[in-house]
């Protein structure tokens, strides 16, 4: 299931992003706010870096239309002394834009660790103002909100994927 999950925001996101850069917005924003490690125990791909693929692969068109693309990736670990998810997914990113660093000059990661309901807040300001996908992956259902869809609702050019395990 969780490949299923995986598979569905990459082809959504391999889908999405021509929209805006055929459109030459300056600047597109993907969120992922549950990001994990970047791959898991298996080395199987995780979606931070399934979306680095896709953003390779759709590389030529990116440059030529002069658009650069804001990554935010979150995996919030409450204890600062030992935040391993958080320095593997730091880690998993950065070895892939060292192997591929022609990238670096159209994506930037900006990396948190923070608690989802604080830092939607604080982002959704930037998926307001420009074109967004954001997905949301959580483990559980805490995170199960009309606040959050209702926010998201409201945006103009911002798409999300929003899955809910279905054992919850």
């Amino acid at each position: 299931e969780t490949i299923t999950k995986l598979e569905i925001f990459e082809d959504y996101a391999q889908a999405w992003m021509p929209t805006f850069i055929m459109q030459k917005a300056p600047l597109i924003c993907i969120f992922d706010f549950f990001a994990g490690t970047g791959y898991d125990k298996s080395g199987i791909a995780g979606s931070p870096i399934r979306l680095l693929n896709k953003i390779n692969e759709t590389q030529e068109l990116i440059v030529s239309n002069g658009v650069k693309i804001d990554i935010y990736l979150n995996d919030f670990e409450p204890a600062k002394k030992e935040q391993k998810k958080f320095n593997l997914l730091r880690l998993s990113c950065d070895e892939y834009l060292n192997k591929y660093p022609s990238l670096k000059k159209i994506v930037k990661i900006i990396y948190d660790n923070e608690d989802f309901e604080t830092l939607f807040p604080k982002l959704l300001p930037i998926i307001k103002t420009h074109p967004a996908l954001v997905y949301l992956d959580q483990n559980g259902i805490k995170f199960t909100s009309e606040k959050y869809f209702l926010e998201l609702e409201k945006t103009h050019q911002t798409d999300f994927l929003y899955f809910i395990s279905s054992s919850y």
